[in-house]
C-alpha cells in the first residue's frame, strides 16, 4: 500500500464534496473493497489501470468508474484548494515532526496538522471545499466543489 488509511479516507470524502476522479493517464485513483480495504491504481493508456498494491494490470470497465475516487497529489490539492477560494496558504514543519498547513478561505482561518504534507494538504483541501460550500449555499451540503 502506497498511502495511509487517513489519505484514503480524506480522498474518499473529497469525492462527496465534488472532487471527482480523473481517469487521465498517470492519475492515481482508488476504490474500496469490503474484504480488502482500499486499493490504489495508476491510470494507464488503453484505458487500463495498474494496481499499485498487487502490480497487476487490468481493463478499466466503464461500468465500474463510479466506484473509484481520486487521490490528488500535494500540487493538485493546492490547485483544487485555490480554485475553491484558499488564499495565503502556508506550510511549515511543526517541531520537526508534523506538518502544519494554514490558510484563509471565505474570510475563515483554516488549519490542518498531520504527519505527512500530503495528508495535511488533503485535510486543508477538504476543509476549503466544506467552507466554500457553506458560504455558497448557506448550508453544509456536499457536491458543490470545483474540479481541476
Amino acid at each position: 500500500m502506497w498511502f495511509s488509511r487517513a489519505i484514503f479516507d480524506l480522498s474518499h470524502e473529497l469525492k462527496a464534496w465534488g472532487a471527482e476522479p480523473r481517469f487521465e493517464v498517470g492519475q492515481v485513483v482508488a476504490r474500496g473493497f469490503a474484504d480488502l480495504g482500499f486499493e490504489e491504481f495508476q491510470v494507464l493508456p488503453g484505458p487500463k489501470i495498474l494496481s499499485l498494491t498487487a502490480g497487476t494490470m487490468s481493463e478499466l470497465p466503464e461500468a465500474h468508474l463510479h466506484h473509484f475516487f481520486w487521490i490528488p497529489s500535494v500540487d493538485e490539492c493546492v490547485k483544487l484548494s485555490e480554485l475553491n477560494g484558499l488564499m495565503d496558504c502556508r506550510c511549515v514543519r511543526d517541531s520537526g515532526r508534523d506538518w502544519r498547513v494554514t490558510g484563509v478561505c471565505c474570510e475563515t482561518e483554516l488549519h490542518a496538522v498531520a504527519r505527512s504534507l500530503h495528508e495535511a494538504m488533503l485535510q486543508m483541501t477538504l476543509d476549503v471545499m466544506r467552507t466554500a460550500a457553506r458560504v455558497k449555499t448557506g448550508s453544509s451540503a456536499g457536491n458543490v466543489g470545483n474540479s481541476i
